[in-house]
């Protein structure tokens, strides 16, 4: 049998040859158009390209720096490891590196007793909402005894109470008890003391030095434990 074929007029009336006529004439119509949009995509896409480049870089400089800080900390080389975690802190913001920088830099302050320096630290690493959760709660740590070295003992006892809540019961976590119990403590709040105090004893039965030193701590404020 022979194929049929279709005539002028069956085809002008076919939808599928009608409309890709109507595309063809559309395209050609709005032919600059086009050109343009496709012009503005490539420079989208492009653009997106040199942004992640130029991040990856950053981040790469960044992590070079903070490698350097690192060793030059452990080689005791102190004035060299501030110089270049300062330059971290200033020239690499927003990277993960330079979050790190501002925990470092804190620690390095800290430990050469600038405790304003190292408040200051700890603050912006904080704020920035970088770092694992045992860097945030040792510094909310170190925070907390800046605050305290100051007379700032309720700021001091709030912030202990935050590294407690960050550090969800880790190695550091009767530390930083003892350090809100010692603060609570000179604040008069005999109940909170004795409350931190019963906590560190249940979670933390095998911590001997920490239960000796909170015990100790709130006997010089005349609070004693009261056991059931």
């Amino acid at each position: 049998m022979a194929e049929k074929r279709l005539t002028k007029h069956e085809l002008k009336d076919d939808p599928l040859v009608t409309g890709a006529f109507k595309a063809r004439t559309y395209i050609n119509e709005n032919r600059e158009r086009f050109l343009w949009g496709a012009g503005i995509f490539a420079v989208i896409i492009l653009a997106g390209i040199w942004f992640i480049n130029g991040r990856r870089e950053k981040d790469v400089k960044a992590e070079a720096l903070l490698t350097r800080a690192n060793l030059e900390l452990q080689s005791g080389q102190v004035p060299l490891a501030l110089q270049d975690l300062r330059q971290l802190v200033e020239k690499h913001a927003g990277t993960s590196a330079g979050s790190k920088g501002s925990y470092y830099l804190a620690n390095t302050y800290f430990d050469n007793g600038d405790y304003n320096q190292a408040e200051l630290h700890y603050g912006k690493f904080l704020g920035g909402g970088g770092g694992n959760e045992i860097l945030k709660s040792s510094a909310s740590g170190g925070l907390g005894v800046c605050y305290e070295k100051k007379g700032k003992n309720k700021e001091a006892a709030d912030t202990f109470m935050k590294a407690i809540k960050t550090s969800k019961n880790n190695f550091q976590t009767p530390d930083y008890l003892v350090g809100a119990i010692r603060n609570y403590s000179i604040l008069g709040d005999s109940a909170e003391a004795r409350k931190l105090f019963a906590q560190l004893r249940k979670d933390f039965p095998i911590y001997r030095e920490q239960h000796n030193q909170a015990l100790l701590y709130m006997a010089r404020q005349g609070i004693f434990d009261r056991r059931e």
